[in-house]
């Protein structure tokens, strides 16, 4: 059986090519385009899937180059991101040198400058770590401002760092008083981003927007430094005091260097 399909196979083949070699010489001719018919549709599909096959390659190879530049692309673009930002925090942090700069001239009773590297992870305590100690002459209840306002005082200090209290921890107490009448004060920390003055009487008229300063009376925060504004007042009638909300001027969340101050 192999061997008729074999010889039938060739004796088709035989056929073809003395098809194609009668019409090469007398030209073409309706009966051989018929029985060429199956081949030319053969050949066609052929050229076309080869065609189709060459078209997709191309199409790969200039994908995968676009794919491979647009990766390049977008590592430049991240490079382009660091470089910008990495700037933009040496312009922040040289601002804030040199204010603190101004201030450490300015403060006869400067101590040192430290960055802050820890906060309290608690709601319980509103307080913060310096990179500074007894072995830079930090002692117990000095004071930490910034060029805009106090931050704390130093309630705990060891030999290379220390433990901040900020004024709006519960526990934090800094006699004031408002500028414009010069009436005093306790400013107490409400355990959160804000304070209240205590013990101004109902009697005193005060102002939203009034500023309110150290008075120097605690024998820790020095005088006259801007501590915050009223921005809230409250007389209830049963209360003998009024109760003043106070917003430091210090965001005391955003606090990265403070300056040691002594009494």
């Amino acid at each position: 059986m192999l061997k008729k399909k074999l010889f039938l196979f060739s004796l088709f083949i035989l056929l073809i090519f003395g098809l194609l070699t009668f019409q090469s010489i007398k030209g073409k001719s309706r009966f051989i385009d018929t029985a060429l018919y199956p081949l030319t549709l053969i050949e066609q599909g052929t050229t076309a899937v080869i065609h189709g096959i060459e078209n997709t390659f191309n199409a790969y190879i200039m994908i995968a180059g676009k794919e491979e530049e647009n990766i390049k692309l977008l590592e430049k673009i991240h490079k382009l991101d660091q470089e910008k930002h990495d700037l933009l925090e040496v312009r922040l942090e040289n601002e804030r040198l040199k204010k603190i700069l101004k201030l450490k001239t300015e403060k006869r009773n400067y101590v040192t400058t430290a960055s802050v590297f820890a906060r309290d992870p608690t709601n319980w305590f509103q307080s913060l770590w310096i990179n500074k100690g007894i072995q830079s002459g930090i002692a117990k209840n000095m004071v930490a401002v910034t060029p805009l306002g106090p931050v704390g005082n130093v309630r705990r200090v060891l030999q290379n760092s220390a433990n901040i209290t900020l004024i709006t921890d519960v526990n934090s107490s800094v006699s004031v008083r408002l500028q414009p009448s010069r009436i005093e004060g306790i400013l107490h920390g409400s355990g959160e981003d804000s304070c209240f003055l205590q013990y101004i009487s109902k009697e005193i008229e005060v102002k939203v927007g009034e500023k309110v300063i150290t008075s120097g009376l605690d024998g820790i925060y020095p005088k006259g430094l801007m501590i915050g504004h009223v921005t809230s007042v409250r007389k209830e009638d049963a209360e003998i005091f009024q109760v003043i909300g106070v917003e430091p001027v210090q965001n005391l969340n955003s606090v990265e260097e403070v300056v040691i101050l002594k009494k």
